[in-house]
């Protein structure tokens, strides 16, 4: 049904979370993972630091999708993840995309009152690429 899964991952916790919903779906559907991270294109950090956190991030996935026996290929970009995400998605071929509602930055979504993320909102990347998206999009909450 499926035969690549896109999860784009970020290093959050939420990514970790939908990294691994997507890894139960490859193993139900004998698929294999397309995990994605994207360098942000302006970055105040230098590009070295932020291409070997990128990499640790996706050798985490790797890691986990290897023991549970599911193939992964890694997608390392630079590029703007709201305006970009699409692109990327239909150039891994994915048939389903798996991402989590909040991402890593996702401090803009806090209630001030509660002091936790909202379970209504979600972060603006998975907002865009729900709307845009030619393939299914599996929000993770």
């Amino acid at each position: 049904m499926f035969d690549i899964i896109a999860v784009p991952v970020d290093g959050s916790d939420y990514g970790y979370e939908s990294a691994d919903i997507a890894i139960e779906i490859a193993q139900k559907f004998d698929s294999k993972i397309a995990a994605v991270h994207v360098l942000e294109e302006f970055s105040f950090s230098s590009y070295d630091d932020e291409e070997d956190s990128g990499d640790a991030i996706l050798a985490k996935i790797t890691e986990k999708a290897n023991d549970a026996g599911v193939e992964v290929i890694e997608h390392l970009l630079t590029a703007d993840p709201l305006r970009d995400m699409k692109f990327i998605i239909n150039q891994t071929k994915a048939d389903l995309v798996v991402i989590h509602a909040h991402g890593a930055n996702n401090n803009r979504f806090v209630s001030f009152e509660e002091n936790e993320v909202s379970d209504t909102q979600i972060g603006s990347v998975s907002e865009r690429l729900i709307r845009t998206s030619d393939v299914p999009v599996l929000l993770v909450k």
